[in-house]
């Protein structure tokens, strides 16, 4: 199984106000995804800016996803950081022996990416994705 770091998620009631200054200050560019949107889901708006190796996600803040999709953990509240692996079964697994618990939102919010969240000991919020599912 590997991991790599892929983007850090920040969330804002601003998001064109937040991405101006990351795109101005950091010289950052556009990434170009799909979003899955569902009735109960998110459809705030997001801004994906990268530097050529490291994503931002720029998220309008939801405090309520995690109710709507009857999770514990809402990754977009507070934001979050997230790992790509290519075996989420596998990493699951780990979480599972390990005694983590997880909210697996499965293909919710990035067509053809199943995620999960799960708090690190501090409260921190981790995403774990895998993409091609």
């Amino acid at each position: 199984m590997n991991m790599k770091f892929h983007h850090m998620n920040l969330c804002s009631e601003n998001v064109p106000r937040l991405s101006e200054f990351y795109r101005s200050v950091f010289d950052l560019g556009s990434v170009d995804y799909q979003r899955v949107n569902t009735a109960d889901g998110y459809g705030g708006n997001v801004d994906f800016v990268t530097d050529g190796a490291v994503e931002f996600h720029l998220a309008r803040r939801d405090v309520d996803l995690g109710f709507r999709m009857k999770h514990i953990i809402n990754p977009l509240d507070r934001g979050h950081f997230c790992f790509r692996t290519d075996d989420i079964q596998a990493f699951k697994r780990r979480l599972e022996e390990k005694k983590i618990p997880y909210s697996d939102y499965g293909t919710w919010a990035m067509a053809g990416w199943y995620q999960i969240f799960f708090h690190d000991p501090d409260g921190n919020i981790i995403e774990v994705h895998q993409t091609g599912k």
